[in-house]
């Protein structure tokens, strides 16, 4: 997947079902010591990647939340 694609994907919080619209301009942060992707980060929502659920074919399902127990 390259990164102008993620950018067109609705973005979607598992724990509430709210829809937090599009990254558009997404841009990719990583660890500047290991470079692991840190977080994805658009115009109105940044993502930590460690929330990220699954990337679809046309949306992005992340967890604000832990579920409860």
């Amino acid at each position: 997947m390259r990164l102008s694609e993620i950018g067109n994907k609705e973005i979607v919080d598992l724990s509430t079902g709210c829809s937090h619209g599009r990254l558009w301009d997404a841009e990719i942060v990583f660890e500047k010591k290991t470079g692991k992707i840190k977080a994805v980060q658009g115009d109105l929502c940044d993502l930590a990647w460690n929330s990220i659920v699954i990337i679809g074919d046309d949306i992005i399902i992340f967890q604000s939340s832990p579920p409860n127990s």
